[in-house]
């Protein structure tokens, strides 16, 4: 039986050579100047004026400043973009990108319209270094605040919001410098400290190494283009790998071979490779949902059953992977130039301990039982060549900011319980902290109960623009971030959060035509691997 499901093969897709160009934007330090301002807008209705300049660190600002403004400047604070230039490779980065260093004043342009629209001022930073880089994105955005109400005395309120990354700098913030913002907005956010996000990508990427191809790098990248030449090798590396998993589930999807790059003795690839892609992805923390596979629905006919337990779970792990994937290589290289070697470490880690009970009882079908769990894990504790990180990098690293989790002003937070790169058990970890929470509120975005499509027996990988709520990274609609927008607003003007039945009011109203969101102060997202 074959099946065509995700079409395009990895494998395909990555066959013509990279060409690599080493071009890398020194932003510039000067000084900062004066805005330049310049009228903008399409129409009378979105008339504003754009301030644009360079801050003190270096990094490109804009202000947006609307013809009707109602008081409240919105700081926005954009997610992680690689330090490093990028070919154009098919799957992950389709158009070649240089450095991205361009101010960004809301998470898209159809969200600022809205509120400019709706008479908030925006601003945003371009940040004077990509990768991880809070410590100095909190300073750019003091700096931000200051200049806007220096230039615009009539700002009396600041929400400060953010995605990704951007939640991250968001809640360091308002953990930090609370005086300086009203309410805060951490969406789809990184938290606690950067080794968590780093440690679950680097986790997930030492398993596919592990088990499917030894010859990838993973970390520890070497100098200049070299390192740089290692790098783009591990993504074309791992495409390939899953390229030959997802061909080889589409021909046999109970019993998948593994990819020809692996070494693992024969009495291990008995056991069939979805099974072991899918313990590499609960031990990481990957979601075992995606935009196109919910991990219930089958087929009608003979798969019925056994798909929905056994092959969507890890074709979910297969689909979120990528992005994780990409996280681990391009985001480790880009961190090891700046930290001077390799940071990443699992000489300690017990990867037993990382997979919970639920999830083996849950997944016991789709991990073909309990001796096959003990093969696998067997084989990734004894085979796996251990990563030391270097001493002098991993402190560097260790020693950026970690958050406190103090929520000082009025908060809400929203994310995607299927979220591949943030997964929920970051915002799980902040309410966990259990500061101030009459001053939080979490909408949190569920997939629907099924989703996947079928043509016969085979499911329809479905495309970026269709992409099903409640999975993908930040994955909102025009809708959801409006409403997290508003609930920050109003706990920026009032001084408290709206109570329980205004705020479930706005939820069920954007719910009238999706209906993924929820407020529900007893629910727990699965906490990170890291935090465990």
């Amino acid at each position: 039986m074959k099946n065509n499901y995700m079409k395009k093969s990895f494998a395909a897709s990555i066959a013509a050579a990279l060409v690599v160009t080493m071009s890398v934007a020194i932003p510039s330090t000067a000084r900062a100047a004066d805005p330049t301002c310049t009228d903008a807008g399409s129409s009378y209705q979105l008339a504003y004026e754009s301030c644009t300049g360079v801050d003190d660190l270096g990094a490109k600002y804009e202000i947006r400043m609307p013809s009707k403004f109602n008081g409240t400047l919105m700081l926005w604070s954009h997610g992680i973009r690689f330090a490093v230039p990028l070919p154009a490779i098919p799957v992950v980065n389709p158009v070649a990108t240089g450095v991205n260093m361009e101010a960004e004043v809301a998470p898209s342009e159809a969200v600022a319209s809205e509120l400019l629209l709706q008479g908030y001022a925006l601003a945003g930073s371009g940040f004077n270094r990509q990768g991880w880089n809070a410590e100095d994105a909190v300073i750019s955005n003091i700096q931000l605040i200051n200049l806007a109400k220096t230039k615009y005395a009539k700002i009396k309120k600041v929400t400060a919001w953010g995605a990704s990354m951007g939640g991250f700098i968001t809640q360091s913030l308002q953990e930090q410098f609370p005086s300086m913002i009203d309410s805060a907005a951490p969406l789809c956010a990184a938290t606690n400290t950067p080794l968590a996000e780093f440690k679950y990508a680097g986790d997930f990427l030492f398993g596919i190494k592990t088990f499917f191809d030894p010859t990838i790098k993973g970390s520890g990248y070497s100098a200049g283009q070299a390192g740089y030449l290692e790098m783009i090798g591990d993504i074309q590396k791992v495409l390939t790998v899953f390229g030959s998993i997802q061909a080889a589930m589409a021909a046999n999807p109970l019993a998948p071979a593994w990819p020809a790059t692996s070494t693992a003795p024969a009495s291990l690839q008995a056991i069939p490779v979805r099974s072991a892609l899918l313990l590499i992805g609960l031990i990481a923390g990957i979601p075992t949902q995606s935009n196109s596979f919910d991990s219930s629905s089958g087929p009608a006919g003979p798969l019925e059953t056994s798909f929905g337990l056994a092959i969507s779970p890890a074709l979910a792990v297969l689909e979120n992977g990528v992005q994780g994937a990409m996280l681990a290589i391009v985001g480790t290289y880009g961190e090891e130039m700046k930290m001077g070697g390799r940071f990443y470490d699992n000489t300690a880690t017990n990867w037993a301990a990382q997979v919970s009970q639920d999830d083996l009882d849950a997944y016991n079908a789709g991990l073909s039982g309990t001796s096959a769990i003990t093969g696998m894990l067997g084989y990734l504790t004894v085979a796996g060549q251990r990563v030391a990180a270097d001493p002098i990098a991993k402190a560097r690293f260790a020693s950026q900011y970690v958050q406190t989790g103090q929520i000082n002003v009025p908060t809400v937070a929203m994310t995607a319980l299927a979220d591949p790169v943030t997964p929920a058990g970051n915002t799980q970890w902040l309410i966990d902290r259990g500061t101030n929470p009459k001053n939080l509120v979490v909408l949190w975005n569920r997939t629907p109960e099924t989703y996947t499509e079928f043509n016969g027996l085979s499911p329809v990988s479905k495309s970026p623009a269709a992409a099903t709520n409640g999975t993908n990274h930040c994955n909102f609609t025009l809708d959801q971030w409006m409403l997290a927008a508003k609930i920050a607003n109003s706990a920026a003007k009032t001084g408290k959060l709206p109570t329980s039945k205004t705020i479930n009011g706005l939820v069920a109203k954007v719910n009238t035509y999706n209906t993924t969101l929820f407020v529900d102060p007893d629910f727990a997202a699965t906490p990170l691997k890291y935090n465990q």
